[in-house]
């Protein structure tokens, strides 16, 4: 009895574990990014090309799927610099382990220059409206 108690357990666990390590959904309103001085919009949807883990990149080897700003993350709000620094991981252009957003655009904005205000501009941009 113990020995098929354990089995259904084993089974049970089995089941769940993939539904627990399955990413979140993604968010379908645009989501507020608030920095020090401009607050972002950003949308999932025209970004679900991209995989997860380029911008909830692991953490100790695990997904991450938090907010970029929490707790102990790129919460510095207030410096431009550094690992820590919101600012930093979206606007750094070259430098940092991980891909930023400002790179991203340029990216895109390398192959269709008519792009260029709206995607790496900063006032009335895609980012800062």
């Amino acid at each position: 009895m113990k020995k098929l108690s354990a089995l259904l357990c084993l089974f049970i666990l089995a089941l769940a574990f993939p539904a627990l390590a399955a990413p979140p959904p993604v968010p379908t309103d645009p989501l507020p990014v608030k920095g020090s001085k401009k607050e972002v919009m950003f949308p999932h949807v025209p970004h679900q090309k991209v995989e997860c883990v380029v911008c909830h990149h692991k953490v100790e080897g695990k997904e991450n799927f938090q907010k970029c700003a929490t707790a102990g993350c790129h919460d510095n709000l207030t410096e431009k610099k550094g690992e820590k620094s919101l600012y930093a991981v979206m606007h750094t252009k070259e430098g940092l382990k991980y891909q930023t957003c400002i790179q991203c655009h340029a990216k895109v904005v390398a192959e269709k220059e008519e792009l260029k205000k709206e995607l790496l501009g900063c006032a009335k941009s895609k980012c800062h409206p």
